[in-house]
């Protein structure tokens, strides 16, 4: 099952736009879909970290990845995010969403009780051996407080439903070290969250990013990407620059919770998604949303 589909390339974390009540939007979603399709990415992940999923309601996050397989269609993958601090939930979402058309899942460990080697190891097999489908592994730090060592990825990396690992630590030498031990394996894939690094670890030999600045930005990253497989890095380097200073424009100063807000703010700039976020996040004033409309112009980006 691991080797049926090349999990690879540009994977957009795709925001999840709601409507100021919090419901999901679904025009603008579609729309969203369109944008980065259109931008050439490989992947659409709907309810990561980007797509503010631990604060979406269960019925939003069926009707989120049903519209993703229906629009998406084929054009490239979907990836949807099943994390949850109870098994059976994340089992039962993760056969749902396959079931509805999502290529693979993608899970981070459980975040109450902080885990051992040993336990993070035994709930990923639990839940690879439930699920009927590819399951990628994701390494949160930021938000699960917990890191998953190398050797228990070796050691995951051989179930035959685990296809890849969303390695989301933001420490070079460690993603660089993971690259490593899995490079040239067909049957599991890297991709690295943290997007400042994207060049120099595609150059290392990671098979690919998960970048939040997709959102805005998706032609940028597919040639980013692909002036990296083609080991043309100076050209890859000139738009790392080009891209951490477009996420510079939301992310500095803030928090990752306050950086979607002001995500979602560039995009309502770009005139693809409202400002909302949800609850316990806050949506940005009108003034700070006219400053990040303000540096996206100055990039060329509105």
């Amino acid at each position: 099952m691991s080797g049926a589909i090349p999990h690879r390339g540009v994977v957009v974390p795709m925001v999840s736009p709601v409507t100021p009540s919090g419901e999901l939007d679904e025009g603008t979603a579609r729309r969203l879909i369109d944008w980065l399709v259109k931008g050439g990415v490989h992947g659409v992940f709907v309810l990561g970290t980007t797509g503010e999923a631990a604060s979406l309601p269960m019925r939003a996050r069926r009707q989120l990845t049903r519209l993703a397989a229906e629009r998406v269609a084929g054009r490239c993958l979907v990836y949807a995010g099943i994390g949850s601090n109870c098994l059976e939930e994340s089992v039962a979402a993760g056969r749902e969403y396959l079931a509805q058309g999502a290529d693979a899942v993608v899970a981070h460990l459980p975040a109450y009780f902080p885990l051992a080697p040993a336990e993070m190891v035994e709930y990923y097999r639990l839940l690879a051996d439930r699920l009927e489908g590819p399951l990628v592994i994701y390494n949160m730090p930021p938000t699960t407080h917990m890191s998953i060592p190398l050797d228990a990825l070796e050691e995951l990396s051989r179930h035959p439903n685990i296809v890849a690992l969303k390695d989301s630590e933001n420490d070079l030498r460690r993603l660089k070290s993971v690259i490593a031990a899995f490079r040239g394996r067909s049957d599991f894939a890297v991709f690295v969250g943290p997007a400042v690094h994207a060049a120099e670890t595609l150059a290392a030999g990671a098979d690919g990013v998960v970048p939040s600045s997709g959102n805005l930005a998706p032609d940028l990253w597919r040639r980013l990407y692909d002036h990296a497989r083609a080991e043309r890095r100076s050209e890859a380097a000139t738009l790392q620059k080009q891209l951490n200073a477009i996420a510079h424009v939301y992310q500095a100063g803030r928090s990752l919770g306050q950086s979607m807000a002001g995500l979602k703010a560039g995009l309502e700039a770009k005139g693809l998604c409202g400002p909302a976020v949800l609850p316990p996040l806050r949506t940005l004033e009108a003034a700070e949303r006219a400053r990040i409309r303000d540096e996206l112009a100055s990039l060329g980006l509105v």
